[in-house]
């Protein structure tokens, strides 16, 4: 097929402005990241929601979108935001397991949305009003009426109310913005949060103010400190305000919503939840001690208790930690050995992930994003240990009765296609341009109809250069294997596995909702379709991505 002028010119046009983004390696004085002070704000913590109601055993929320303004660091003005009820991350639901909520979701937003829209991806696309949300809760078990399907958007003045069973393992869930076409929009504005469900077991573990949610993001901020939404080709060339691109990294590293702050704790263990909730950017942490980003690193060794779905059945010793956008990591980290030092929570991810074609950087590192400085005096307060975590009993891959595959593509322009000739048959097929699964669009008909109770394989084959978090609503999956393809084979339309299969690293050995499928790799779900039918969605969880249709829908049937 012949793609439209239109992404030619702007392709020409991203080629010109590329001196924009390769400015952002060696910022100039007057740049936002050259102008703050590291780490002299302290890290807020995002405030508790509680229900106004509770009717017949299941509590009742309020939860309104709004624009507000707030200081992002202390010696910046204030920013423009979009929140849940005026906070950036949104309040924090805390809820038990088996207690059923209801949340009434009011957009307030003003009718102009922040960003520039691009009215040629799906979705956005005329009549369609630019400000449209509809909330997801990310990781939940619910009915497709509740679950914030894309295209269930609704406007300024109006409300949905969703129903939340909660009837799931205790995890870290967190809820964020999904309307089709501008969900990498609205995010970027602000609307995100976290969702705890938690069990009454949970109190082995620290909690109170031993327990630290981390909510991490990237942003660019102009001039006068408002948000700028700038994202870039795949070769890293800015491109024109109000374009969609497949990529978006931000120049300064936001932690709860605070650019560098710091946190102060005593020398014992401290839980921290980890969620990435950034656009596009990946994030491999790790605790470092040197005292600066440029010097010999020396890591804090820690324990990975938990991952999306819930806690692991073992603990996770390791140094570094890998998250992809929308994962989450429930994590152990003991400062006993480390009183009266100063850790820097550090981040070595390239950019893009994995970042093997890159040959010249493009991008800024975020190398520091929090400081941990361990100068409280160790209170009184209980004393928490590593428990002993529950099995995770592993699924069989005998029991699925069905393989599904997925092949990821960039048609998003004809030099993707180029690049990645594994998919130009694919490219070839489809409607428009855009990030694709199978070659198909969002709005194609439904291939896949699973039944209500079946385990089936889930494999998702990666033939472009990035990699790609895929996320699927409604289940918690566990990863079966990782596996290498053969290119040559593909390209004859075999799909031939080759290597060793590996299992899933430890910190994914529990239950997921969101898995990495890297470059030329073939990621194997297994996956169990149960308590509703009704329609869902799978995606990749890159916001630009899903935003330009690397999203379909699945229907659940009933097994009847």
């Amino acid at each position: 097929m012949t793609y439209p002028t239109r992404r030619d010119f702007l392709r020409l046009a991203a080629a010109s402005a590329s001196t924009l983004a390769l400015g952002a390696l060696d910022p100039s004085p007057d740049a936002i990241p050259a102008r703050l002070d590291r780490f002299i704000d302290s890290l807020p913590i995002p405030a508790r929601i509680h229900p106004e109601s509770t009717r017949g055993g299941v509590h009742h929320y309020r939860v309104r979108m709004m624009e507000f303004r707030k200081k992002l660091h202390s010696q910046l003005p204030p920013t423009t935001l979009w929140g849940y009820e005026g906070q950036c991350p949104g309040p924090t639901f805390d809820v038990l397991r088996g207690q059923p909520v209801e949340v009434e979701w009011r957009n307030e937003l003003p009718t102009r949305h922040l960003f520039p829209v691009d009215r040629a991806i799906h979705g956005a696309m005329p009549p369609a009003p630019a400000v449209r949300t509809v909330p997801h809760l990310h990781g939940s078990r619910t009915d497709s009426l509740s679950d914030g399907l894309p295209e269930k958007w609704f406007t300024p003045g109006q409300s949905v109310l969703y129903r939340y069973p909660n009837h799931q393992a205790a995890a870290p869930l967190w809820y964020h913005d999904h309307a089709l076409g501008i969900t990498r929009l609205n995010i970027y504005a602000g609307l995100s949060g976290f969702y705890f469900l938690r069990d009454p077991g949970d109190h082995q573990l620290p909690s109170g103010d031993y327990e630290i949610p981390l909510v991490l993001q990237d942003r660019t901020l102009d001039a006068q400190g408002q948000l700028l939404y700038a994202p870039s080709a795949d070769d890293g060339s800015r491109l024109p305000q109000g374009v969609w691109g497949p990529q978006f990294f931000g120049e300064l590293p936001l932690v709860n919503g605070a650019i560098w702050p710091f946190l102060r704790v005593e020398p014992r263990p401290y839980r921290f939840r980890i969620l990435n909730a950034a656009n596009t950017r990946f994030f491999n942490l790790y605790c470092n001690l040197a005292k600066s980003p440029t010097d010999i690193p020396s890591l804090v060794s820690f324990h990975q208790i938990g991952s999306d779905g819930g806690l692991l059945s073992a603990l996770a010793a390791m140094q570094k930690l890998l998250l992809a956008p929308a994962e989450r990591a429930d994590i152990v980290i003991d400062f006993t050995p480390h009183a009266g030092k100063t850790i820097t929570l550090s981040n070595d991810a390239p950019t893009p992930f994995p970042g093997w074609n890159v040959l010249r950087a493009v991008h800024a590192p975020l190398s520091e994003l929090l400081e941990i400085r361990v100068d409280l005096p160790r209170s009184a307060a209980h004393t928490f240990s590593l428990p002993a975590l529950p099995p995770v009993p592993r699924m069989d891959p005998a029991q699925a009765t069905v393989t599904r595959d997925f092949v990821l593509t960039d048609c998003s322009d004809p030099m993707a296609r180029t690049r990645t000739p594994a998919g130009a048959a694919l490219c070839s097929t489809a409607k428009r341009p855009g990030m694709l699964i199978n070659g198909k669009a969002y709005d194609d008909p439904i291939t896949e109809k699973p039944l209500l109770g079946a385990t089936e394989k889930w494999r998702f084959i990666n033939t472009s250069d990035d990699a790609h978090p895929m996320h699927l609503h409604l289940v918690q999956f566990q990863i079966l294997e990782r596996q290498g393809f053969d290119y040559a084979a593909f390209l004859d339309g075999r799909i031939q596995l080759v290597g060793v299969p590996r299992p899933p690293e430890p910190g994914e050995a529990g239950w997921k909702d969101t898995a990495i499928v890297n470059p030329r790799d073939v990621l194997t779900l297994l996956v169990r379709f149960e308590d509703f039918t009704g329609k869902y969605v799978f995606h990749c969880h890159v916001a630009e991505h899903e935003d330009n249709d690397m999203m379909r829908p699945f229907l659940v049937l009933p097994a009847t």
